[in-house]
């Protein structure tokens, strides 16, 4: 059944300007295309199309481009989450339309979303206490939104949240990575793209909430 197109984001990102911006954006599309550890500072200064040794101006190394992708892109995303969280509506709307958020997310910077949901968790950077906090406030989200359902009687009270929020943020990352690798295809065109992952979020939660087995059956 096709569903409507209301909760879908902005079709474009916000623009981004400066010659530091420039490294950022083009650090997103190297580390997708060949992984952190495979892409060297040259190939992000040949992609922003810039000197080799402006990049060093700006940043360290290829590990403070990368934390700082996670820093400054990672906050931005979070604040979107935690907006849906604080909102109205049911459980199901909420964790609609964060999977949806994400989802499409996916479908307008594919590289992007590449980079933080696999490379960075590839890396050692993913260990450091203030990475680790900003993903834990995530699964705080998810959490809090959990809890609010089964406050409003909307969702089993034996169930632990913080569980339910792991499994709920790991079907949305395995889906992310399905796309990635090619196991789940999208359509090509955009308005086809856009009701995919739209269907996508809303089966997600339906599992989620409902699971797979026929009523009466399991």
């Amino acid at each position: 059944m096709a569903r409507t197109l209301t909760a879908l984001p902005p079709d474009e990102p916000r623009p981004r300007g400066g010659k530091r911006d420039r490294i950022l954006d083009a650090a997103i599309v190297v580390f997708a295309r060949k992984g952190f550890h495979g892409a060297r500072v040259s190939d992000i200064a040949t992609e922003a199309e810039i000197a080799y040794g402006l990049v060093y101006h700006y940043f360290k190394n290829k590990d403070e481009i990368l934390t700082t992708i996670f820093e400054e892109r990672w906050s931005g995303f979070l604040e979107s989450v935690e907006a849906i969280g604080r909102g109205p509506g049911t459980v199901r709307n909420q964790l609609v339309s964060i999977a949806t958020l994400i989802l499409n997310a996916f479908r307008l910077r594919p590289e992007w979303v590449k980079v933080l949901v696999l490379e960075i968790q590839r890396t050692s950077r993913f260990a450091e206490p203030a990475q680790q906090k900003a993903v834990r406030r995530l699964f705080e989200v998810f959490e809090s939104v959990l809890r609010g359902g089964q406050d409003r009687g909307e969702l089993r009270t034996d169930m632990d949240a913080r569980v339910g929020s792991a499994l709920f943020l790991g079907a949305i990352e395995l889906m992310i990575t399905s796309l990635v690798i090619g196991v789940a295809e999208a359509p090509e065109d955009d308005a086809g793209q856009r009701a995919y992952y739209l269907e996508a979020a809303h089966q997600i939660v339906d599992i989620f909430l409902r699971g797979t087995a026929e009523e009466g059956r399991a």
